[in-house]
């Protein structure tokens, strides 16, 4: 306990700060969605000759919302960051959401955005606020659930393993540092409840992929675009499909709860999500 009291001292004396970032989730009740979400091949028509970010407003007779779909940014100067900033000053909201789930950050606000981009933002301008601050996403076990219902674990794991790898995947890796990092990852996403002993090792990993992706060529060199969701699926694109369908029926149900309570919403999330839940979200409030 000493120990741990030191430390804070010394961290304050540097000027940290220790943030629980973590955001808390939210179960919406009851909330019937009307109409369907955009499809991929319906986004892409859409923003074919728009720009990045896309924001919806939405205003009802007792709530509104402002969602803010992003390009992501993890520099805290980038325009994204103050703009969010002004819009959230000038709307003045009851309630803030966003996607990711964030974590526990030493630092400042700053290192807050360089380690969870413009999500981090709707922690920092809700605390300021002193109102309440939720994540967009479902909860890891319903969402995991809904994932093997669909596909087989071991592919589940290895579709949750190759989204964290090919974010932090870096240029310049030598062969075993991207081996190094993987398996962590692996270790890390397979361990997760629902997910235990389906892929157990590299060399398992490497099996699996062969026998299903050696289309995508060597996971170790493709392109993170592989794993985006996309309108012409392959088989790792499907999986991130259906992730995104689990996430964006959860984030919509969650706004509309919260602005059929009679909240000012500020949500932010991906440009994509917000293109995609954009009709299910005018229709259930309407």
């Amino acid at each position: 306990m000493k120990k741990i009291v030191v430390l804070l001292i010394a961290f304050s004396a540097v000027g940290c700060h220790f943030r629980f970032s973590k955001l808390d989730y939210y179960q919406p009740v009851d909330v019937d969605l009307k109409s369907t979400f955009r499809t991929m091949a319906e986004h892409d028509s859409l923003m074919a000759d728009k720009e990045w970010p896309y924001i919806l407003k939405v205003g009802g007779s007792n709530s509104s919302l402002i969602y803010y779909g992003s390009w992501h940014t993890n520099n805290p100067d980038n325009p994204q960051i103050a703009e969010i900033e002004k819009i959230w000053k000038e709307f003045k909201p009851t309630v803030g959401v966003t996607e990711n789930r964030l974590g526990f950050i030493i630092g400042s606000e700053e290192s807050d955005i360089k380690s969870y981009g413009e999500f981090a933002m709707a922690y920092i301008m809700a605390g300021r606020d002193k109102i309440p601050v939720y994540t967009l996403e479902p909860s890891w076990e319903s969402e995991a659930a809904e994932m093997k219902a669909k596909f087989p674990t071991p592919e589940v794991t290895l579709f949750y393993t190759m989204r964290v790898f090919l974010s932090e995947r870096k240029s310049g890796m030598s062969t075993s540092e991207i081996e190094d990092l993987a398996t962590h990852l692996l270790k890390k996403r397979g361990s997760r409840a629902g997910l235990e002993g389906s892929l157990n090792s590299l060399d398992e990993m490497d099996a699996l992929w062969q026998k299903h992706y050696s289309d995508l060529g060597d996971w170790r060199i493709i392109k993170g675009s592989a794993i985006h969701p996309s309108a012409n699926p392959t088989r790792l694109s499907r999986m991130a499909n259906f992730a995104n369908e689990v996430r964006d029926l959860h984030a919509a149900k969650v706004i509309v709860d919260l602005m059929n309570q009679g909240n000012r919403v500020f949500a932010i999330a991906g440009g994509s999500h917000v293109v995609k839940q954009e009709p299910v979200i005018r229709a259930s409030l309407e």
